[in-house]
């Protein structure tokens, strides 16, 4: 693959040049609608303000809102004023917030009002007394508040500006240069801020479009959130990058504003975990006909069900759907599924490596290579992060000296370059000395035809070490008993791996990024049994 080296900034330049007239971002649920050339525009002002107020190159600019058009445009002005962007979770507490813009030395922050109504104003408030680094506070909106500044005021002061201030700064940044801190979900200790640069993010991004067979005339539904990378980087920083069109149906996730967006805009593909599709098409408002324009798309975050690839591709048509593996740490997609491939490939499989993606197996004891078909952790070289900041211990815990990502997920890799991730090092279950993989049992009672969603998980055992639990969430209307999932798992799966426990639940812990936290899973299991 032949490397772009260009900054954000110059790469959207380029896109806008290149269509001007070309819809850049659509928000259905607000109302507004930026063409390409407008995007541009708006963003260069929002960058020429933030410079104006003393904003320099390498600084940190946190980027705090739900789902709204300000978000994609601040990231886009941070970028081409060589600042770092730094999403925060719009679900974040105040001990998070404040974790985040101390530990980041954040100099600024862009944020919305709040999701409910003025709650992030009250955090914002309490916490800007205890991090002294933070010097300017952007918000959203038209009403005023002291020593904060109001977003259209930050605009004006970039439209009096004259470019040169701006031309010159970009200048000066180099696609080596980092451009974001993207904060790990911190699920079994605190997070860490991934150092992430130009190059990684372009070119990540721009191999992912034409493994998917994106361009200019597609129409990417963005209802992922655009604090995590999957909303931030692998949609709206790909579209834009390739000059597709981004469509934002609702400030946070809601299947009946997503399904009509989809619809009304003739979106022609969808991103999410498997459990937000699910959620789309199990909604009662989802209607075959309407879903007629999406023929592409990615499912990650969590292996996707038979079933479910079945009803999109065979069913509803959406026959160029991929499914993809990546990690932030990697600066997005590591690998992908092909448009074409067949059903069971993009199943079974998370896919090759991208084009700019080396990978290999790896026996977690000794760290050599393993030959195909054999688990070991994965491992990934190519575009990665520059490390995490101000963690040199960590990094070099994640990085080994020959530039290998160490990933903690294991997985194994076919004689094809295809592969298939078996579960986490941390998620394996040893009972009776056996280690037990989840995604295998998971893969075996999602051949259920009652069962929609399955996490299967390990709580402690005084004899056993660990015993195997699974809870399941079972379609709207479908009938099954407990005494009924135990039989068929025993039929299907050896002794030694049958789930000791079955439960069925509406609803697992997920994160704000769709991911299902078996931590806290685990948890709730522990006390039921104690």
């Amino acid at each position: 693959m032949e490397i772009a080296h260009k900054t954000i900034g110059q790469a959207i330049t380029d896109v806008a040049r290149k269509f001007p007239n070309n819809y850049a971002l659509i928000h259905t649920d607000v109302g507004i609608r930026y063409n390409y050339s407008l995007l541009l525009w708006e963003a260069e002002r929002i960058a020429k303000g933030l410079i104006r107020m003393g904003i320099q190159q390498g600084d940190r600019v946190a980027l705090w809102s739900a789902n709204i058009p300000e978000w994609i445009l601040a990231q886009l002005a941070v970028t081409k004023a060589g600042a770092i962007f730094v999403p925060v979770d719009p679900g974040a507490s105040p001990s998070d917030l404040r974790f985040i813009l101390e530990q980041s030395e954040s100099k600024a922050i862009i944020m919305a009002r709040g999701v409910e109504g003025e709650e992030y104003i009250d955090m914002i408030q309490d916490v800007r007394d205890h991090v002294p680094n933070l010097e300017y506070i952007f918000v959203t909106g038209i009403r005023s508040y002291p020593e904060i500044i109001l977003w259209t005021e930050l605009a004006a002061m970039g439209e009096d500006s004259d470019s040169h201030s701006l031309d010159e700064r970009e200048k000066e940044i180099r696609p080596e240069d980092p451009v974001a801190i993207m904060y790990t979900s911190g699920t079994t200790g605190m997070p860490k801020g991934v150092m992430l640069d130009h190059l990684g993010l372009i070119n990540k991004s721009l191999a992912s479009t034409r493994r998917q067979g994106l361009g200019p005339n597609d129409k990417l539904c963005l209802f992922f959130p655009l604090f995590h990378m999957f909303g931030n980087t692998c949609i709206a920083l790909s579209g834009l990058l390739i000059g597709a069109t981004i469509v934002m149906p609702c400030l946070t996730f809601n299947p009946s504003k997503v399904l009509k967006a989809i619809y009304k805009e003739k979106c022609t593909a969808v991103y999410g975990s498997p459990s937000m599709i699910i959620a789309l098409l199990d909604h009662p408002e989802f209607k075959k006909k309407r879903f007629a324009s999406v023929t592409k798309g990615i499912l990650g975050g969590a292996p996707c069900p038979m079933e479910l690839m079945k009803k999109l591709v065979q069913d509803l048509g959406v026959s160029d759907v991929t499914v993809a593996y990546g990690i932030t740490e990697a600066s997005s997609w590591i690998t992908m599924t092909h448009p074409k491939d067949p059903l069971d490939l993009r199943v079974s499989t998370i896919g090759t490596p991208l084009e700019c993606n080396e990978v290999k197996i790896v026996s977690p004891v000794t760290g050599k290579a393993l030959p195909a078909g054999n688990q070991g952790e994965l491992c990934v070289k190519g575009l990665l992060m520059k490390g995490y900041y101000k963690l040199p211990a960590a990094t070099a815990s994640a990085i080994d000296k020959e530039g290998w990502f160490h990933s903690d997920d294991l997985g194994e890799m076919d004689k094809k370059g295809y592969l298939k991730i078996t579960g986490r090092l941390k998620d394996v279950i040893v009972r009776d000395g056996i280690e037990i993989h989840p995604a295998e049992i998971e893969e075996v009672l999602y051949g259920l035809p009652e069962v929609s969603e399955v996490q299967v998980f390990g709580i402690p055992d005084r004899e056993k070490g660990q015993e195997v639990v699974a809870w399941m969430k079972l379609k709207k209307g479908a009938k099954l008993s407990l005494s009924d999932a135990s039989r068929y798992a025993r039929r299907k799966l050896e002794k030694a791996k049958v789930p000791a426990q079955f439960k069925f639940v509406t609803q697992f812990p997920m994160t704000r990024s769709g991911k299902v936290q078996k931590f806290k899973l685990s948890e709730i299991a522990k006390k039921e049994n104690a």
